[in-house]
């Protein structure tokens, strides 16, 4: 088998990055638009059921130029940025300009400086803003720079100031993301906020429920993207562990539900209601049986009236409410927290829908 031919069988939007970085990229018997396609794929879907806390968290790498520890948004919009570097001189390459040269651009060749200066055109943006600059910049950079010839893309030239702000970079910072996202995917599935503790004390309450709201509005706008974007024909099928998509929603939607009977009952007069009795992991398969089947729309449906009503019963919580830990955690866990973990579960699934399928390796059939 030659070299060539194991290249070929690499899967780069799921094999290890190890194997990708074997690969010579640069080789005429290589796609290289297909090449770009797929790592692309890869490098959007590291993010996927991360929250904006997450994004913002000091620790993924340390910085090249002595500035504080890189976040996944310093990351994320250093390469957002050199997607718009990018663009530009491509054009200008096109119109007839030369190439820029490390030392007549860009700090003088030290990237790492010109890296670590740039870092604050991004620092107050919006994790969803990012998102939505990156996908306008990737698709402007990959059409001018699509107008090249692949003899130009693949010239001493132009290789490192074209493939490098492509997969080459992605490639880079995968090697850095794709850990560190993992594990804050763990760490939010454990319900941890990234920041400080989320429940108010009296001296803290009104700045408290303000953080509380700000928060539930882009955790539960993040997650209506997700019901939005997920086609109904996928909602049965399984997210790589026994429940299916439909059985996350119908899960989030039952305890939305229960959260607000708690409180309302609690503001009525009564005790705080206790956990199920028969434990929670038989109590959620039961509530996940009783929905299946049930059709995306009413699921949706469901979710919708389910987070509208507790988010009334949390309206209406007092003061003594907030600062009790058991009627905030009523609130918090079942809003925040539960939607927050759940969607760390099942987003990297809902980010691969559209994958093409896995290429058979055909050493594995022998």
């Amino acid at each position: 088998m030659t070299a060539t031919t194991t290249e070929r069988l690499v899967d780069l939007r799921r094999d290890a990055l190890g194997d990708l970085r074997a690969i010579d990229f640069r080789s005429p018997t290589r796609d290289y638009w297909a090449d770009e396609a797929a790592v692309h794929d890869r490098f959007v879907a590291v993010w996927a059921g991360l929250d904006d806390a997450a994004w913002r968290l000091p620790g993924a790498a340390p910085s090249d130029a002595g500035g504080p520890d890189w976040s996944m948004l310093d990351h994320v919009g250093h390469v957002v940025d050199w997607w718009e570097l990018a663009t530009g001189y491509i054009t200008d390459v096109v119109r007839g300009g030369p190439w820029p040269t490390d030392d007549d651009y860009y700090a003088g060749g030290d990237f790492d400086a010109f890296n670590e200066q740039r870092r604050p055109l991004f620092a107050n943006v919006a994790a969803a803003d990012l998102r939505r600059r990156g996908m306008a910049a990737h698709d402007r950079v990959v059409q001018v720079a699509g107008t090249l010839p692949l003899e130009t893309i693949r010239s001493d030239a132009a290789w490192g100031w074209v493939q490098q702000v492509l997969h080459g970079h992605a490639v880079d910072h995968l090697t850095v993301l794709e850990p560190w996202a993992d594990a804050l995917r763990e760490r939010q599935t454990g319900n941890d906020p990234f920041g400080p503790d989320p429940q108010p004390t009296r001296a803290s309450l009104a700045t408290g429920r303000e953080r509380f709201w700000a928060s539930a509005d882009t955790i539960l706008a993040d997650f209506d993207r997700l019901m939005t974007t997920t086609p109904d024909e996928v909602w049965i099928s399984p997210t790589g562990e026994p429940w299916t998509f439909a059985d996350h929603v119908a899960h989030l939607a039952g305890w939305f539900e229960e959260g607000a009977r708690a409180l309302e009952a609690h503001q009525a007069g009564g005790a705080w209601a206790d956990l199920p009795p028969e434990g929670l992991d038989a109590f959620n398969d039961r509530q996940v049986r009783a929905a299946r089947g049930t059709p995306a729309a009413d699921l949706r449906t469901a979710y919708a009236a389910g987070a509208a009503r507790l988010g009334a019963a949390i309206q209406a919580m007092t003061d003594d409410e907030w600062l009790d830990p058991e009627g905030f955690s009523w609130a918090y866990e079942d809003l925040h927290g539960h939607v927050r973990a759940h969607h760390a579960m099942i987003g990297p699934w809902a980010a691969r829908i559209g994958w093409p399928a896995a290429a058979a390796n055909p050493e594995e059939d022998r």
